[in-house]
């Protein structure tokens, strides 16, 4: 058996995936991207069932889970939990992974450790191919930071939210959407538009007024990240880190 394909199924919200075929250096980029691919979705978790069609001739090759698991913690921040049988639970015990993540050896045992998510706020924010984008996102920003209480990294929020969104119109050339996450550790900004290229991380010299780019974001934020989005284009995002009384949602 050669090659990794991924069975899915999706149990109220929550996205069942099963690896099937044989993890190793060839299929292990093939596994790690198709897992990330179903989390940006953002379902409530990400379960990945490991049964006797999941051949590992290393150990070593496990680190995949724990690859994904650190790209999904920062985004869309959904719970990775493991179901697996006694060969593979041994294999997971012995190279550590057991121990990083929720491992569990029924489906419903998952669903249980998944049922209670983190608490969240949500706003999405439909935004025009306009020069006036940029500003209705400052002004969203601003309305749930004062909404949330969050007026110590308001003025951070604006300015990376006024970044990711001239990038959408600047270069994605569409509409974007933009989502704001209050999440226990950290107020998540995401802005998606139609064009899969990647932001650029410019120099520090490159430093036009109004025009500072991914270089502000990437300074300001705890982490930023660019995922493709399953129609075609790119999400871009950002975490901005709680302080003082606004830590643990405010």
């Amino acid at each position: 058996m050669t090659g990794i394909t991924i069975e899915t199924a999706e149990l109220a919200g929550v996205v069942v995936a099963t690896p099937v075929g044989r993890l190793e250096l060839t299929s292990y980029p093939s596994l790690r991207d198709g897992l990330l691919k179903l989390a940006v979705d953002e379902p409530l978790a990400l379960v990945v069932r490991l049964d006797e069609r999941f051949e590992v001739p290393s150990a070593a090759m496990l680190s995949v889970f724990t690859t994904v698991w650190t790209r999904i913690s920062r985004w869309p921040d959904i719970p990775l939990v493991l179901i697996t049988d006694d060969d593979h639970l041994e294999e997971l015990r012995t190279s550590g992974i057991a121990r990083s993540m929720p491992t569990t050896r029924t489906l419903a045992e998952a669903l249980r450790a998944v049922e209670q998510p983190p608490e969240r706020r949500i706003r999405r924010v439909a935004l025009p191919c306009s020069p006036t984008a940029p500003l209705l996102a400052r002004a969203a920003v601003r309305e749930v930071c004062g909404q949330w209480e969050l007026p110590r990294i308001s003025d951070d929020a604006v300015l990376v939210v006024s970044e990711l969104v001239e990038n959408a119109v600047r270069h994605g050339r569409s509409a974007s959407t933009l989502r704001i996450e209050l999440r226990p550790h950290g107020l998540r900004l995401a802005v998606r538009d139609d064009d899969p290229a990647p932001p650029v991380l410019e120099s520090p010299e490159w430093n036009m007024p109004g025009h500072r780019g991914v270089q502000l974001v990437d300074r300001i934020s705890v982490a930023w990240g660019c995922v493709p989005s399953f129609d075609g284009g790119k999400i871009v995002w950002a975490v901005l880190g709680l302080r003082g009384r606004e830590q643990g949602g405010g």
